[in-house]
């Protein structure tokens, strides 16, 4: 199943949130360290919500650097380029840790630092 979680957290990685939304487990928590934690179904799907929100504002430019999946784990480390209307550019660095039981995502863990500048690839 490792094939199917990873498209899954690729997805989520890269914003796509609501090509998710089913395979959420009712459960779902999602801890984005130092900032939020997210309890159940509805109250990750409202935030992705408020996110896509935000996405859908400015440009985005999401790079994932590296994948790691394995048996009902996938690993993402990444980065965003944010451009807002006014041209200026906001840097994230992130990495998601995603969690799987039954075939639904059950936990993500989500470390973003804002960043000054670009990373030279």
């Amino acid at each position: 199943m490792t094939d199917h979680n990873k498209e899954i957290a690729i997805a989520f990685s890269k914003g796509k949130f609501s090509s998710v939304y089913d395979k959420l487990a009712n459960n779902i928590e999602w801890n984005i360290v130092g900032e939020r934690l997210l309890k159940g179904k509805e109250e990750v799907i409202a935030y992705c919500k408020k996110t896509a929100q935000y996405f859908s504002e400015v440009s985005t430019d999401f790079r994932l650097k590296s994948i790691v999946a394995e048996g009902n784990h996938v690993m993402i480390n990444g980065t965003a380029e944010f451009i807002s209307k006014s041209n200026k550019s906001t840097y994230i660095s992130s990495c998601d840790v995603y969690s799987f039981e039954e075939n639904k995502l059950r936990e993500i863990t989500s470390y973003c630092i804002r960043t000054n500048k670009p990373e030279i690839p």
